[in-house]
């Protein structure tokens, strides 16, 4: 772990990499865009990368209302961030990985670039990211969509009012689906 301080802002950070490698410098902050520097080993961290919550991060491209949403989400007991850009992803999962990834757009070749990331990402990581696409162009809680997209689960946009409602009950079904998968493995990670 780096531990890192925003030169502008002063907010502190453990990222995550070889403390031997120093190509995080050229991170932006991601509060303020300011500059990080290295913290040295005496002084104490505040906090580990700010959020006491889960991370969720946005990616918003529709014309609905988008401050309700943030609210239920952060009622929901989740930190909000957006990302605007995929870099903005790639810089999130080097600081903090999200345990909320949303997509609220229309157009599929928006996805393509983020999905690239998360493709490459170590499988036990990439579980830890639930995704979800708000989008006209599925059935609400689809599986053959979220299946074919690769993610966990689709919200129709007529649907976006009851948005916490259908995201607690997709992450139930995940968890339901998922939790004997991740018992076995971690059975099998111990005897090796």
């Amino acid at each position: 772990m780096i531990e890192a301080r925003c030169v502008n802002c002063q907010k502190r950070y453990r990222l995550k990499g070889d403390p031997e490698a120093m190509d995080f410098l050229s991170l932006p902050c991601p509060e303020c865009g300011g500059m990080l520097e290295v913290v040295s080993g005496e002084e104490v961290l505040e906090t580990e990368f700010l959020l006491e919550k889960p991370l969720a991060l946005l990616f918003w491209d529709h014309p609905g209302e988008k401050t309700t949403f943030i609210k239920a989400l952060v009622k929901l007991g989740y930190e909000v961030r957006p990302i605007k850009r995929p870099s903005l992803l790639n810089q999130w999962l080097r600081f903090n990985t999200p345990s909320l990834l949303i997509f609220v757009c229309e157009e599929e070749e928006k996805l393509d670039p983020y999905f690239k990331i998360l493709n490459i990402l170590p499988m036990p990581e990439r579980r830890k990211i639930f995704v979800v696409w708000v989008t006209s162009k599925g059935k609400t809680l689809d599986p053959r969509l979220s299946y074919l997209k690769g993610i966990e689960l689709i919200i129709n946009t007529g649907d976006i009012s009851r948005f916490p409602d259908i995201l607690e009950r997709g992450q139930r079904i995940w968890q339901d689906f998922y939790a004997p998968y991740l018992e076995i493995e971690e059975a099998v990670e111990k005897e090796f």
